[in-house]
């Protein structure tokens, strides 16, 4: 399924020696398609209209990925939050865990993990002018590459060899927002050697909610502004608003803080990468790669706001205690406790300084040898780092609340001058996370042809490969900025060994080709890999291609996935947790809670994690007749059955954690009890003590880390067409790219029902495409389609009961001068995103009608475009 039509100027065909000896993704031969699976590949042109300032944005294109027709960014306003840009085909389940459902290579080369909570590759380490095309298979490969391969595997093929230098430049520009991308490769080519490098430089800035009407925070119900937390502030008891400095009964006073916060934060990325290749014509080969890639995203949370109790009392100090700054509302809620919502913009300014910053790097070397008699030997070599730090200016909100209830900062006034010496107490903190990812990676394959039969060469791969990895983290959700340094580092690491095989039987080929059977393949892979943390897991996959008449070819798979529990998921990396409140925060909707009682939960990473199981099968076909030149469709349906899904139980979702996960909680718990769940944690037993002075004192006790919980079972169709149509002025030419989810199931835990979800989530999404070729100019229209899906009707939301679809029309004009001197290889573009500059659609229920980590869209945005070759 091609995203593209053919180059206008295409290279030379390619000599039947290179065909046998490329290597395609989704197998371990040469010179071969993998069987029965479905591939997407994104050529050099088609790279180009899309116009992408990143890695990411250029996979958002593909309508299989789960951030289609997105700006995909980091936007870490936490270091909880994801911290990467995290492909994701088929949009299988994992959003809030640190591993991935989809396998990302560079030639072949697994990528070193990045993140602060992550060990993920990122794409963007990629420097864009090295990628010559992009190879996407949708179907399950472990057992090719092992690992992770569940929703698919997505390859970036670079140059191989360069000769010149190229440059390219885009400058982008839209309401209140600018883009800059530029790149620059240089390389030499001899007879045996080729040297290249290739440098991107990409920036644009941020964008605030100010900035687009659609970025708000709204109360649908009144459709008054949501925030509570700005100008003088305001008090609440229950559902009553009173509005500061007079303790005014009402709405209170109200704003929206997405204003003065960005949604879009901005970017500034550098990258670099390099090859090396050598190939004098004997038996051994070798190619060298390496990269570099340094992003800071940076964003600007707003003014500080905080929320924080106060009482009448001070109920931490025995007795009545009256705390001297409280303030009656002398109405029917006097003397009852109070919670105040403040903004700090005029002690500690309008801004808060957020910033993403990722550094990465890695060498993959790979040897071939030729074995003779048409074998070879492969050994690919990597090895790479990934660190990760998220960074984010606020207050240190637990000891604000214990100085607002004991009495030591007055809420009400914040320019009260008896603040200003507590002020340095709870100022110059940090949101803090810094993740350091490391991995050894060596492999060794070797294929040839192990006999001839009439329909071809029986092909056999087999071979070996170890890993290292290695994750480090120092994470805290608030920190004294001066103490960052002294944090400790919580470290995991893990061994790998793995064996394969592959082998491929053409049963029907060009030899005995008879009618009914133009050609039919079979084939079988399988791989075994050990791991130190969990154990051993083997994963086999089948294919079939089978074309009854040339030009109509079958296809099927069957399979078995697996993705190993991320080494930031487990308890090694992420170290249990406790918290104990002295109130109830969640009940369970059937114990009623007794007065005084306590609650207190476990968190951290979980024991004996296992690896998440797949189970994938698809069938299709591809329809291109020799008498129509151009044209191609196909079909292909897809079956994914994914358990054992490393999830965070609910604990804050009481109605679902106390009717599903009973094994995770204890009623009304003993002593001994409390002080067994306690005894997990360093210092847990000191955190509890308060509780366990008599029985009786705690109401509940939750293990809320992390563990093999769920499963989705989803199931859906891929289809394309393309049409290539040559004219008297050029050439005409259509592709539509589209999927569609027929169904989809979630589990919450083993053993409950499944859930159908199927029309919770966009399920029908389709790029279709327009363009023609008028001599040296090449123009296109495409339209992306994210259909819409329901929600339940509720007074919250006004009873809106579906979200509409999001539809937005992208162009693309290229032209190429064929002059000669300065207009030699001179081609300019211009691509114009959203060209209606349509709002996403709008969900009256959400405070933001963006999604946090895939900005559905940042508006319309006029892109020009040079580039020179020389």
């Amino acid at each position: 399924m091609a995203q593209a039509v053919p180059d206008q100027e295409s290279p030379p065909p390619l000599s039947d020696k290179e065909i046998q000896e490329i290597i395609v993704t989704g197998t371990l031969l040469r010179g071969v398609a993998p069987a029965g699976s479905e591939t997407v590949s994104l050529n050099a042109q088609a790279i180009t209209a899309v116009g992408a300032n990143s890695t990411a944005q250029l996979l958002a294109s593909v309508p299989q990925t789960a951030s289609f027709n997105a700006a995909p960014i980091v936007s870490a306003v936490s270091s909880s939050q994801i911290t990467i840009n995290r492909p994701n085909l088929r949009n299988l389940p994992g959003a809030s865990g640190g591993g991935s459902s989809t396998l990302v290579l560079v030639d072949g080369h697994r990528l070193p993990g990045m993140g602060v909570r992550q060990t993920v590759p990122d794409p963007d380490a990629i420097a864009p002018g090295a990628i010559e095309r992009v190879e996407i298979v949708l179907d399950g490969g472990s057992s090719i590459y092992g690992a992770d391969a569940v929703g698919g595997v997505i390859n970036f093929i670079t140059r191989k060899r360069f000769d010149g230098i190229e440059a390219r430049g885009r400058y982008g520009v839209a309401d209140d927002y600018q883009s800059v991308n530029a790149d620059v490769t240089v390389g030499k080519t001899w007879d045996a050697l080729s040297v290249y490098a290739s440098y991107n430089y990409a920036w644009h800035d941020s964008l605030y909610g100010r900035d687009r009407d659609y970025v708000r925070r709204l109360d649908y119900t009144s459709g008054l502004p949501f925030d509570l937390t700005c100008g003088a502030g305001n008090v609440s008891i229950g559902s009553t608003v009173y509005a500061l400095p007079g303790l005014t009964a009402g709405s209170g006073n109200r704003c929206d803080v997405s204003d003065n916060r960005t949604f879009y934060p901005s970017e500034r990325r550098h990258s670099v990468f390099t090859g090396l290749s050598f190939d004098d014509g004997g038996p051994v080969t070798f190619d060298v790669r390496a990269f570099y890639m340094n992003r800071v995203n940076k964003g600007d949370g707003g003014p500080v706001t905080a929320t924080a109790t106060i009482a009448p009392i001070n109920p931490f100090v025995p007795g009545t205690v009256f705390n001297p700054y409280y303030r009656n509302t002398g109405d029917a809620n006097s003397f009852q406790a109070q919670s105040v919502s403040m903004d700090f913009s005029s002690l500690l300014g309008e801004h808060t300084r957020q910033s993403t910053r990722l550094e990465t790097w890695g060498v993959t070397p790979t040897l071939t040898a030729d074995l003779g008699s048409g074998w070879q030997l492969r050994w690919l070599g990597n090895y790479g780092r990934g660190r990760s730090e998220v960074a984010n200016e606020k207050i240190d909100d637990g000891t604000l609340s214990t100085l607002v209830l004991t009495g030591n900062f007055d809420p009400y006034d914040l320019s009260n001058p008896a603040n200003a010496a507590v002020l340095p107490l709870i100022s110059n903190f940090l949101d803090y996370g810094l993740g350091k990812n490391e991995m050894l990676n060596t492999r060794v394959v070797v294929d040839g042809s192990l006999a001839h039969l009439p329909g071809g060469d029986v092909k056999i791969a087999a071979g070996g490969e170890y890993s290292y990895e290695k994750y480090q983290s120092r994470i805290d959700g608030t920190v004294s900025a001066s103490a960052v340094d002294d944090m400790p580092f919580n470290t995991a690491s893990r061994r790998i060994a793995a064996l394969f095989g592959e082998v491929q039987v053409p049963v029907f080929g060009q030899e005995n080709r008879t009618g009914g059977f133009y050609s039919l393949s079979l084939s079988a892979s399988g791989r075994y890999d050990h791991y130190s943390d969990f154990g051993g897991t083997f994963n086999p996959k089948f294919g079939v291609t089978y074309e009854p008449f040339d030009g109509l070819k079958l296809r099927g798979t069957w399979g078995k996935s697996f993705q190993a529990p991320s080494l930031a998921d487990g308890a090694d990396a992420a170290p249990a947790t406790i918290f104990a409140f002295p109130f109830i925060l969640f009940a369970n909707p059937n114990v009623a809670p007794q007065p005084g009682q306590a609650q207190i939960f476990l968190g951290g990473g979980g024991n004996d994690l296992k690896p998440q199981k797949a189970t994938t099968w698809s069938l299709g076909f591809d329809i291109a007749p020799p008498s129509l030149p151009g044209f191609l469709a196909t079909l292909n349906y897809y079956n994914i059955r994914f358990k054992d899904l490393i999830d965070i139980p609910p604990v804050f979702n009481p109605s679902t954690f106390y009717s599903l996960f009973t094994n995770n909680y204890v009623m009304n718990p003993t002593i001994a009890q409390v002080n067994a769940l306690a005894s997990q944690v360093p210092d847990g037993l000191a955190a509890v003590s308060p509780y366990t002075v008599v029985p009786g004192q705690v109401y509940s006790i939750a293990d809320g880390r992390r563990t093999n919980l769920a499963a989705v079972n989803t199931d859906g169709l891929d289809f394309s067409l393309a049409y290539d149509q040559p004219t008297g002025f050029g050439s005409v030419y259509t592709q539509i790219n589209g999927n569609y989810v027929l169904n989809r199931k979630e589990q919450a835990v083993a053993g409950a029902g499944f859930v159908d979800t199927v029309k919770a989530q966009t399920r029908f999404i389709l790029s279709t495409t327009l363009g023609a070729a008028f001599g040296n100019l090449r123009a296109q229209a495409t339209w992306r389609h994210l259909g819409g899906w329901n929600v339940a009707p509720l007074a919250s939301n006004l009873n809106q009961s579906k979200v509409k679809a999001f539809d937005t029309i992208n162009m693309f004009a290229q032209y190429d001068f064929k002059g000669s001197g300065a207009m030699k290889d001179l081609s300019l573009t211009f691509n114009v995103d959203n060209l209606f500059d349509k709002d996403p659609p709008v969900y009256n229920g959400s405070l933001n009608s963006l999604d946090g980590y895939a900005v559905t869209s940042i508006g319309r945005v006029f892109q020009f475009g040079i580039s020179k070759k020389f």
